[in-house]
């Protein structure tokens, strides 16, 4: 058996997260390179248009056959694409390295050890979201009833993945979308598209049937045809910009979609925190994977009494990081995904410094004499004004700015006067109070004490508010998103008719009222006058229709 995959090109970026467009200029070869040196590895064919159609059709046909599996068969694919990942694992961060330019480090334990988790998740809890139960109703009008609440996949779902996390991000999709029995077809970042081969090439040797995981490489033109193709649900992660064209497309046609778009997250540094702790955890989050997290940390506030000695601590951290190819063995920070990124994020930083920031430590440590055009040395930020574009733009890179402000409540205005709202992080000793103020983000959540996590936890939901998109992934919410709700309600008593039926009257009215008493009445003497009346209500001959 056979997962099928069609190859990929090259469109526009989305300024901010270099995501690619949903339109753009003809098709070309998808081109996967290595952003360090700029190498070219690999090439992949785009699938056109028809072929995306084709590709559709065949999901459709063979989609019914996959769902009417035992979720045994399904459960044990699960499995089998684990234990094929964990024994190709170090293959998998190769490439992930290769293409994606990101230290070994993180393309094993932010991608690879990721979908492990992902993998191992849904096969475990897979069973206990698709049990469908008879159970009771509670109201006491329908006591007679049993309830059923089936999860009915969708049928053919279709993914476009961006390359920041090409692995990680398609993973959490692709995985609850199979096992709750859908068929899916993943569009991969043209940027990286052998990390999409190889999925397919796991998935195939996990016993997924052909046509049931099928990769479409391909660029905006691609993911445009398979919004435009007979899919029932679109699941979307990349820039505000494209995200809001998917959206329409598939309100056109009136069928979901989930949408992880950009994210501008507040870090909040209290003045009890401590501060060598935050520097550290904030330098990771913001730094890692080359600063290209959704999730990262990109404004941080800082409360006016420790601001001086946090950004201290942050100067220290950060000069003490290594930039260079991902391949090299004592590399902290590899480069960008391609040059235009680095063009952007020159711009945020100097449009900030134009404005009256002050760099407060660029990383100046290089492994090695790297491609330089797609490299961007770790840069802080102090002083920084309200209206400079690496507070108002969301920032795709390593380049982080740090404010200054008089108390938690100063900080947490701040932080919600942005448009995104996908994650935050506060930095505190005390706990308590960091979840209290953690109540008042804007945010689709929080992570207390470290940063990025909760984009990466297998068994919680993750997701964003405002323009960061809507619908979640992981957790027992990821299998939510990938299926629909069916009630079934079956009266027991084949031949007793219900009470409310039609035989109304003054006698029916008052019965009617009597139950209401019984039912709601705000005391016990309300509750027992109605009790006569119910009797009769249930078993009082009512006049035939």
């Amino acid at each position: 058996m056979t997962a099928t995959f069609q190859p990929a090109s090259t469109a526009p970026e989305s300024p901010t997260t270099g995501q690619p467009a949903l339109h753009g200029p003809p098709a070309r070869a998808a081109e996967s390179r290595n952003p360090a040196t700029g190498e070219l590895w690999k090439q992949y064919p785009t699938a056109n248009r028809a072929e995306v159609l084709a590709a559709v059709a065949r999901a459709r046909d063979a989609q019914p056959g996959w769902r009417e599996q035992p979720l045994a068969i399904r459960i044990r694919a699960l499995r089998r694409f684990h234990d094929c990942l964990y024994r190709r694992r170090n293959e998998v961060a190769d490439a992930l390295t290769r293409e994606n330019g990101k230290p070994r480090a993180e393309a094993m334990g932010t991608e690879v050890a990721i979908v492990l988790d992902y993998a191992r998740y849904y096969a475990d809890h897979a069973p206990r979201f698709l049990r469908a139960p008879w159970r009771g109703a509670g109201p006491l009008a329908t006591k007679r009833k049993r309830i059923r609440i089936l999860h009915d996949p969708f049928g053919v779902v279709g993914i476009i993945s961006p390359w920041n996390y090409p692995l990680m991000l398609a993973g959490g999709a692709i995985l609850p979308a199979l096992v709750t029995g859908n068929a899916v077809l993943l569009k991969p970042s043209e940027f990286t598209p052998t990390s999409g081969a190889l999925l397919a090439e796991l998935f195939r040797d996990a016993g997924v049937p052909d046509d049931i995981f099928t990769v479409l490489q391909g660029d905006g033109s691609t993911g445009a045809a398979l919004c435009d193709a007979a899919v029932d649900k679109i699941f979307f992660t990349g820039s505000v910009a494209t995200g809001r064209r998917v959206a329409i497309k598939c309100a056109e046609k009136l069928i979901p979609c989930g949408l992880e778009l950009g994210g501008s997250d507040p870090a909040i540094v209290l003045a009890d925190a401590n501060l060598a702790h935050a520097a550290s955890g904030i330098a990771w989050g913001r730094f890692s994977n080359a600063g290209q997290t959704c999730v990262a940390p990109k404004r941080v506030f800082v409360e006016a009494a420790v601001h001086d000695a946090f950004v201290t601590a942050l100067v220290s951290a950060v000069s003490a990081l290594r930039v260079g190819a991902g391949d090299a063995p004592s590399t902290d920070v590899g480069p960008m995904i391609r040059p235009d990124a680095v063009i952007t994020l020159n711009a945020q930083r100097d449009d900030a410094l134009a404005k009256g920031a002050t760099l407060a430590v660029t990383a100046t440590n290089s492994t090695d004499s790297a491609h330089a055009g797609n490299f961007f040395a770790p840069t802080v930020l102090t002083n920084v004004r309200a209206d400079s574009r690496v507070l108002t733009e969301e920032t795709f890179g390593p380049l982080l700015p740090v404010i200054n402000v008089r108390d938690a409540d100063e900080a947490i205005a701040l932080a919600n006067a942005s448009e995104f709202g996908l994650s935050a992080s506060i930095w505190s000793r005390d706990v308590a109070r960091a979840a209290r103020l953690a109540e008042r983000i804007e945010a689709g959540s929080v992570a207390i004490n470290d940063a990025i996590i909760v984009g990466g936890m297998a068994d919680v939901p993750h997701g964003g508010i405002k323009q960061s998109g809507y619908g979640r992934s992981h957790g027992m919410a990821g299998l939510e998103e990938c299926v629909r709700t069916k009630t079934i309600v079956a009266d027991q008593f084949a031949s007793w008719r219900q009470a409310w039926w039609f035989g109304y009257g003054p006698a029916q009215t008052e019965r009617i009222d009597a139950f209401v008493r019984m039912a709601h009445g705000p005391g016990l003497g309300d509750r027992l006058s109605g009790i006569v009346g119910v009797l009769k209500l249930l078993f009082a001959p009512q006049r035939p229709i």
